[in-house]
């Protein structure tokens, strides 16, 4: 039996590896989850309660955040994260972690794994995001994993690229994609409940986040965004809370003042994955800078504005135009749209993602010595 420790850290990670935690759950009796970031912070939305909801079993909480998020404080989150991490680790004696991404404190729990010589398995690696700091986090944690899940055969030869051996690398598709092609999405019924708002209106679904390697312009960002959707007066603007990362408590500010505003607004700190899924697969347009416009929006084939830089190297699908920060930008990138059909594959998509995720993690042979894969010589 090996014991599998797998860390989230946000609801967006945990949204994409749900499937694959229940999966090696009902494989593998020893299978852990450590919650910590912002699951367990009430100004993000307390999102750990999400993951009970799901029936996850062997959950473990351990809090890194302070009462008040500080983006001056982040170097010291990275570091509880390496100490909380090690502490789990040392308790669990875990055989392999599973992380998924590139959030910062994943960074630590990555560097506590690699000290305390425990495998590491890493999912979505590969990929460019060339506005945030993220994508050097995401190729630092490749640097430390010893098993790979790209989710595009392009994102693999990039590992290949960056050293890693074509023997720990598997592209199983996306696990967003797949969750997408499974799940019951509500009805517009159900939505309204629960929500409680009336979805008599065409409905924009909008994400903005931190752009992390662009100092100082989050302010700049976000009123241009607000600008630019203060035409659509006769649409319904739900807006879902940033990450928390530098410079979030600017755009929280910016658009909740919006919200305050106008009626037609609406601001959720987390909407849960099903929720969120469910709007996007009725929405009009998905605009923002989120990953989810690009890794999911292709499944529906809805309207899709990728904003700025933060996303600038991940593959494009049809139904998604890049624009730059500029309210006539998004003005052009929305009259395209209109022209262009709502048909799309999701290139991201292959059958059974989770399972064979899930069974590899349990059967890989798994070795902490590796060995510097070199193109020119292999």
């Amino acid at each position: 039996m090996r014991k599998v420790l797998f860390i989230t850290s946000s609801r967006a990670d945990y949204g994409l590896l749900r499937e694959v935690i229940l999966e090696t759950q009902n494989l593998n009796r020893e299978t852990y989850l450590l919650v910590t970031g912002s699951h367990l912070s009430q100004e993000f939305g307390n999102t750990i309660k999400e993951i009970k909801k799901d029936n996850v079993k062997k959950i473990i909480k351990r809090n890194i955040l302070d009462q008040k998020f500080s983006e001056n404080k982040i170097s010291k989150y990275i570091s509880k994260s390496i100490n909380i991490t090690s502490e789990v680790i040392i308790e669990k004696k875990p055989d392999v972690i599973v992380i998924l991404g590139d959030r910062y404190e994943l960074l630590g729990s990555a560097i506590a794994a690699m000290i305390l010589r425990v495998p590491i398995a890493h999912i979505h690696g590969g990929e460019l995001t060339m506005g945030a700091y993220d994508d050097s986090i995401r190729h630092s944690i490749t640097k430390l994993s010893h098993l790979h899940f790209p989710v595009h055969d392009v994102y693999k030869k990039r590992l290949i690229q960056l050293g890693e051996n074509p023997k720990t690398i598997f592209n199983f598709g996306a696990l967003g994609a797949h969750a997408i092609s499974k799940i019951k999405t509500l009805k517009k019924s159900e939505i309204e409940k629960i929500l409680k708002i009336k979805l008599n209106k065409k409905i924009i679904l909008a994400t903005f986040h931190p752009v992390t390697l662009e100092k100082n312009m989050s302010k700049y960002y976000i009123k241009n965004l607000i600008r630019f959707l203060k035409k659509f007066k006769n649409y319904i603007i739900i807006f879902t809370s940033p990450n928390f990362d530098s410079e979030s408590n600017i755009l929280r500010k910016e658009i909740l003042n919006f919200e305050k505003k106008k009626d037609n607004i609406y601001f959720y700190k987390s909407l849960g994955n099903n929720m969120y899924i469910s709007l996007m697969k009725i929405s009009h347009l998905v605009i923002g800078n989120s990953s989810s416009g690009i890794l999911e929006t292709p499944s529906f084939g809805v309207r899709t504005i990728n904003i700025g830089s933060r996303q600038k190297g991940r593959i494009i699908s049809s139904n998604i135009i890049n624009c730059n920060y500029d309210v006539n930008s998004m003005s052009e990138a929305f009259r395209k749209l209109k022209k262009k059909s709502t048909k799309s594959y999701n290139p991201f998509f292959k059958k059974n993602t989770p399972i064979k995720i899930a069974k590899k993690i349990l059967d890989f042979n798994f070795t902490l010595k590796k060995t510097f894969f070199d193109i020119g010589k292999n």
